[in-house]
């Protein structure tokens, strides 16, 4: 009888297709399964990165903006039914309807609120940076003007502005700004020293410049008004220890309310919703997924909670649908696949 594939060998299948559809893209790729870490770099063209590459998350961040309400939850600084109207002041968001929107709902994506801020284009905005006007001012003007045309909840619709709002409300029951709050609760505990909503001076040497599906470089996209859609930067080796301590690998004041994310919270549909994640079914059993298509990256993050095991493939080149059908695949494709494969190797 042979022996199971090395997560080497299972890397290295799966992601050889998108390696040579992106020849001059960056891409690091990590498994981890019942504890074992690997973490392999790839380039089609040229040298690749190192292990440690830096990334901009793009909307994986929302996976962290779900764990930070879970946290917040933990220490009975919120609740999940919590509505707005408790968190932000009634000068600030003066609609009952809107104020009656919860953190979970948010969090699920069952809010109802637009997927973009209705008011992005009220100044003038960097197609490049498209969220890097967006003040505090303009964000402000949105929630005291925002009417939900319905009330909540309603069918899960992905919002990008939700995620936005719900860091916002973390943040004041936290006492602290986002990426404080973050890193305070979560980063720090668990030793992640290359997450931060914030490039350091330390971390910038380290950090890859996005590109378009075409490979031409564009600047990173900022989130000064609604850092908990997309502000976090974070290295493959982070991310499988923030999936370990999810799968219950971390002191349980931290590993409780990481899985508590995992929970599905939403009814119907081939993908239901948890804090942040997207819940499905793969090979019988149930995995949690996030992924990402923001500015110049591309990422992807699994769990197969069922076999202790989770995925992380980061890279620095976007994507398009004309890439798509030339047989670009973006990196979902490739993540379900090394899913899939943990799934089977580990259920044998």
């Amino acid at each position: 009888m042979s022996s199971p594939p090395s997560l080497a060998t299972l890397l290295q299948d799966e992601t050889r297709r998108y390696v040579r559809s992106y020849r001059s893209a960056s891409l690091c790729a990590g498994l981890t399964s019942r504890g074992e870490h690997h973490v392999q770099a790839f380039r089609g063209k040229g040298t690749p990165p190192p292990d440690n590459a830096l990334f901009s998350l793009g909307g994986l961040t929302q996976v962290f903006t779900g764990a930070l309400l879970g946290l917040l939850v933990e220490q009975g600084k919120a609740r999940l039914d919590m509505p707005l109207a408790e968190v932000i002041p009634r000068s600030l968001l003066p609609d009952a309807d809107a104020g009656r929107i919860t953190l979970e709902q948010l969090a699920t994506h069952t809010s109802g609120m637009p997927h973009l801020p209705p008011n992005l284009d009220a100044a003038p905005r960097n197609p490049e940076d498209p969220f890097g006007h967006y003040s505090a001012n303009l964000f402000g003007d949105f929630l005291r003007t925002y009417h939900p045309q319905l009330p909540p909840p309603r069918p899960v619709s992905e919002s990008l502005l939700g995620m936005g709002v719900l860091g916002h409300a973390l943040s004041r029951r936290a006492g602290l700004n986002y990426g404080h709050a973050l890193r305070d609760l979560l980063f720090t505990p668990l030793k992640l020293s290359d997450t931060s909503a914030r490039v350091t001076d330390e971390l910038a040497p380290r950090l890859l410049p996005g590109h378009t599906a075409r490979g031409r470089p564009v600047p990173a996209w900022t989130f000064p008004a609604l850092p908990g859609a997309g502000a976090l930067h974070s290295t493959v080796p982070d991310l499988l220890g923030f999936l370990d301590a999810s799968l219950g690998r971390a002191d349980e004041s931290l590993s409780r309310p990481l899985k508590m994310s995992l929970l599905p919270r939403t009814e119907g549909g081939a993908v239901r919703m948890g804090l942040g994640w997207s819940i499905s079914q793969l090979r019988g059993h149930t995995v949690a997924w996030c992924s990402s298509v923001m500015g110049g990256y591309v990422g992807f993050i699994g769990l197969a909670p069922s076999v202790d095991a989770g995925v992380v493939l980061l890279s620095n080149h976007g994507w398009s649908l004309l890439a798509a059908l030339r047989g670009r695949v973006p990196l979902e494709a490739p993540g379900f696949a090394l899913l899939s494969r943990l799934l089977a190797e580990t259920t044998t």
